[in-house]
């Protein structure tokens, strides 16, 4: 059993979001399923598909310069600070599994349920974000955000409809914010993208199109400080689609994703996304890291820590 089913908070609350949307005006247009359920135990064939085809390389540019990341060892570890929605626990749970505790990164689990950087009122990041920067100095910064934002909202009195210039304007804003907060504390930025939906889940899909559109623009305003890893593609079938069940490198059907349609299921859903981040992260920032934590997925050539004797 991994870390990530000892540690997994409950996604929801949402009786408890729902109550802070209505209290600072916000039109929950679109959100997610309320709790996660049971997992199921027995695969469905339908929804197999071989983790390999999920392996995309060259996704994203890598960057041209030298890392600025230091060089990384178990006794010097790369410090990575976590932050997001509900998908940003699954990601950092499944970082914190895969990594290991005697690894060269340490991941520093900041993400937090329910909350976005629509609803203000309810979490604010913008003071979060600040301090666990002051707090814990990351050299790196993972951010998942989007599963309660796709949302109108109230902005000064004014309706601020999902989509809309008004709407990608400010809520650009917010993304561009966290970014240059990470710049001015000479952290780089991850931005990692949404994944794909399931039809029956509460989120639409053209929504998180449209919110994966706004992150790789304000990304793309710090060539050299952020970098945008899509995930779109890291849990569908052979035909595209949306898929539930995977197959992982031992041949064995796992579940990856919640019955919800929503969630990453821990552990292998959670490591999977985790593996492709990390892989995403030593190529795009030229930095090798050495990992001692699970190994679900080895088709990602990530390095092992050597053991001590």
């Amino acid at each position: 059993m991994g870390m990530a089913q000892l540690r997994r908070s409950a996604w929801g609350v949402m009786a408890l979001l729902a109550a802070a949307l209505a209290g600072c005006g916000l039109s929950p247009t679109s959100t997610a399923a309320s709790s996660h359920q049971s997992h199921v135990s027995q695969a469905r064939n339908s929804d197999r598909v071989s983790a390999s085809d999920s392996l995309m390389a060259l996704r994203a540019k890598p960057r041209k310069s030298v890392s600025h990341l230091s060089r990384p060892t178990p006794a010097n570890p790369l410090k990575a600070l976590v932050i997001g929605d509900s998908l940003g626990e699954d990601l950092q749970y499944g970082l914190a599994d895969v990594a290991g505790s005697t690894g060269s990164i340490r991941i520093i689990e900041g993400a937090y349920g329910s909350s976005g950087l629509v609803n203000v009122s309810y979490y604010n990041w913008d003071k979060v974000f600040a301090r666990d920067l002051a707090t814990y100095h990351p050299q790196l910064v993972y951010v998942l955000f989007g599963g309660n934002d796709s949302l109108s909202f109230d902005q000064g009195g004014q309706f601020v409809t999902f989509g809309s210039a008004l709407w990608r304007r400010d809520y650009g804003a917010r993304v561009n914010f966290i970014i240059t907060e990470a710049e001015r504390a000479k952290a780089r930025v991850i931005w990692v993208g949404l994944p794909i939906m399931s039809r029956s889940s509460d989120l639409s899909n053209a929504r998180m199109v449209t919110l994966n559109a706004l992150y790789r623009a304000e990304v793309a305003k710090h060539p050299e400080m952020a970098v945008f890893v899509p995930t779109w593609k890291l849990f569908r079938n052979s035909s595209g689609g949306f898929t539930e069940y995977m197959t992982d490198s031992a041949g064995e059907t796992v579940m990856v994703r919640d019955p919800d349609g929503v969630h990453i299921a821990p552990p292998a859903g959670d490591e999977l996304i985790a593996s492709d981040v990390l892989y995403q992260t030593e190529r795009l920032e030229k930095v090798s890291l050495c990992l001692s934590g699970s190994d679900l997925w080895s088709q990602y050539p990530m390095r092992r820590c050597p053991t001590r004797p």
